[in-house]
């Protein structure tokens, strides 16, 4: 049901035109809808989100800490940069625009490595939070036309919604087969 609403919010937002995310209210949920951003000063070094697969090639998320024109905080997401290739250089263009996305979830074992510089395993929110102090917006801009020298992250589920109701099915025919088996034999 995530995906289905998540498929549902992206096909809505299609439908949109781009809004600044300036004029929406600080604390606005994302909502896949397209953005832009007006002045944008980069804060800290680039951030690395090591384990991002992209079509089954390892690789990393480039994301940078911004300060907006109104004084609040963003996180973009510059694009997907393939494991072994080295960083281009990260100059942020005039108005960046993109889709407006909640933070990213990860699922990281005991030992992983969380930050705010460098390359990471999972993004350290609070120590962001703490280091560039201010109103924080909720979520995450990725671009849709990422920086050169990066890969666009693709904001469509790789798996349709409709695939997971089909398997549901699938196995739902399955469990009532086994169930008309059984009460054959409990006949016998």
């Amino acid at each position: 049901m995530d995906k289905l609403h998540w498929e549902q919010a992206l096909a809505r937002a299609d439908s949109q035109p781009a809004q600044a995310l300036e004029s929406s209210p600080g604390d606005a949920l994302p909502d896949y809808s397209h953005r832009f951003i007006g002045k944008a000063s980069p804060r800290g070094p680039v951030i690395l989100l090591a384990n991002s697969l992209l079509d089954a090639q390892p690789g990393a998320r480039v994301l940078q800490a911004v300060r907006l024109g109104d004084g609040s905080m963003l996180l973009l997401d510059l694009g997907w940069l393939a494991q072994g290739k080295a960083l281009p250089s990260v100059v942020l263009p005039p108005s960046p625009a993109g889709q407006w996305l909640p933070w990213h979830a990860r699922w990281t074992l005991p030992g992983a490595q969380a930050g705010i510089a460098g390359q990471v395993d999972a993004l350290d929110v609070a120590a962001l939070q703490h280091r560039y102090p201010g109103h924080w917006r909720n979520g995450v801009l990725a671009l849709q036309a990422p920086l050169p020298g990066l890969r666009p992250w693709p904001v469509q589920p790789p798996i349709s919604a409709q695939r997971h109701f089909a398997y549901a099915v699938q196995w739902l025919l399955l469990g009532g087969c086994l169930a008309w088996q059984g009460l054959r034999w409990s006949r016998r």
